[in-house]
């Protein structure tokens, strides 16, 4: 079972969509040297037994900063190339760990064009678009798609299943279904997710 409440969430998202999941799959790129001894890993692979075309396979990397993520933020310190980020980003912004995952997605699922996913808590919604189509990380990723999900979307996506009587499969999941079917509900408050993350940007000044 998976211990970090974000990926544990975003495993039963994608199996109430029909997926299959596997987590924490490693890989690293066919290199010598001390930057290549360690393996990276991403958090989920999952892949859809009845799906044909790019979304078959999803590949997911959960972020689970209390803050969310800051994209204009990111991009400008990738853009600056900041050691860290490139390193926190590898998958899309260093094209030697790009490669090396679309070989090892294309070892496991036979595929190598996937939806690759940054999961994270919260993000700033209007520079969503600005993320997605980073040329970039599409130029890394070539064929595949790049997305981002937050933690509400999939709170969403599985209050269906919160709402039946079959067992979920995580111990987060369940809490939702005790939760349910003791007469409680979760409800969001009307804030959205961009005003937060710019609020916290002015306590942090």
């Amino acid at each position: 079972m998976i211990n970090d409440v974000l990926e544990q969430l975003a495993e039963d998202y994608f199996r109430h969509l029909g997926y299959f999941t596997q987590h924490n799959v490693k890989y690293r790129p066919n290199r010598r040297g001390p930057a290549y001894n360690v393996h990276s890993d991403v958090d989920i692979v999952a892949v859809h037994p009845k799906k044909k075309s790019i979304d078959r396979v999803i590949v997911v990397s959960c972020k689970s900063w209390h803050g969310g993520l800051h994209i204009m933020r990111e991009l400008k310190r990738l853009k600056e190339n900041y050691r860290r980020t490139r390193q926190t980003f590898r998958e899309l912004a260093m094209p030697v760990w790009s490669r090396a995952l679309k070989n090892k997605i294309k070892e496991i699922t036979g595929q190598k064009r996937f939806v690759f996913y940054i999961i994270c808590v919260s993000y700033d919604h209007g520079y969503k678009k600005m993320w997605e189509e980073n040329k970039i990380f599409k130029r890394n990723l070539s064929g595949c798609k790049i997305k981002l999900l937050d933690f509400k979307t999939m709170i969403e996506g599985v209050k269906e299943e919160a709402s039946g009587i079959t067992p979920a499969h995580s111990e987060l999941t369940r809490l939702l279904q005790f939760i349910n079917h003791s007469g409680g509900n979760i409800n969001y408050n009307q804030v959205s997710p961009s005003t937060r993350l710019r609020s916290s940007k002015k306590l942090k000044k």
